[in-house]
């Protein structure tokens, strides 16, 4: 395992006006670790993720990814360095089967856009891509529905094809449970495990369910108030009393 993190945040910070909404944030994270950011609601974990993907150009400090750094840098120019992003809703093409989908991003690493989708059907090589990805994920037998059809568990794993189709480096996790049912929650969880251990994919997930969170999670940051509160392994923050105030007045985190 090299030496140079795959992400490494230096005192980043993002305001909207006057409003502080992440401080002076650093850390860095080791490729194929898996970790969570998480935090209570406002903490600032949708501003961070916006920030290092791209989306938005933090106010001050610098993002680097597998040891160049990236600040500022658009979402697209990340994309392509192999920093991906998944979204708390779904984001899949709903009318397109489940293959097309994960097609697009293939086609786009290309450079050949959607228009050329129906021709491809030829191209043997493509789709045995498509359905390599599909059949890791486990969502190969329905390949050809549509993509819109599949229940929703199912459509958070076509999420996860169309951006690994792209061949990440990082993949950012937001919510990847969110709206699932125990059952597609704990499918989820031991996707994302053997997705790292078998093709060394570094997933840095958010999550409110603590449960995910410490069945997933070598390391957790903790983030409040727009800082960071707290770093560890699962049973470190599990005992940390500040942890535990933040989230529930002094409780116990309940995982």
């Amino acid at each position: 395992m090299t030496d140079v993190p795959i992400l490494k945040i230096e005192h980043l910070g993002h305001s909207y006006g006057k409003f502080q909404v992440i401080d002076d944030i650093s850390l860095a994270i080791p490729p194929g670790e898996l970790t969570a950011l998480i935090g209570p609601n406002g903490a600032g974990k949708t501003t961070f993720y916006n920030v290092v993907s791209g989306r938005f150009p933090p106010r001050r400090g610098k993002v680097f990814f597998a040891g160049r750094e990236i600040t500022g840098k658009p979402a697209h120019k990340i994309v392509s360095l192999g920093l991906l992003r998944s979204f708390q809703i779904t984001n899949i093409f709903p009318e397109l089967s489940v293959r097309e989908n994960v097609l697009i991003p293939l086609l786009l690493q290309q450079r050949r856009g959607y228009t050329f989708l129906r021709p491809l059907k030829k191209e043997k090589d493509l789709y045995r891509k498509a359905d390599d990805v599909l059949s890791k994920i486990g969502i190969l037998d329905a390949a050809d529905q549509p993509a819109g059809e599949l229940a929703y568990g199912d459509k958070r794993l076509v999420e996860m094809a169309i951006v690994l189709a792209r061949r990440p480096k990082l993949v950012l996790l937001d919510e990847p449970t969110a709206g699932m049912n125990p059952e597609e929650t704990e499918r989820m969880i031991r996707l994302i495990k053997e997705l790292a251990e078998r093709f060394g994919t570094t997933f840095f997930l958010t999550e409110h369910d603590m449960k995910v969170v410490f069945s997933i999670a070598k390391r957790i940051f903790v983030l409040y108030q727009g800082g960071l509160l707290a770093t560890g392994t699962p049973e470190e923050i599990r005992a940390n009393p500040q942890v535990r105030e933040a989230y529930l007045g002094g409780g116990t985190i309940q995982c």
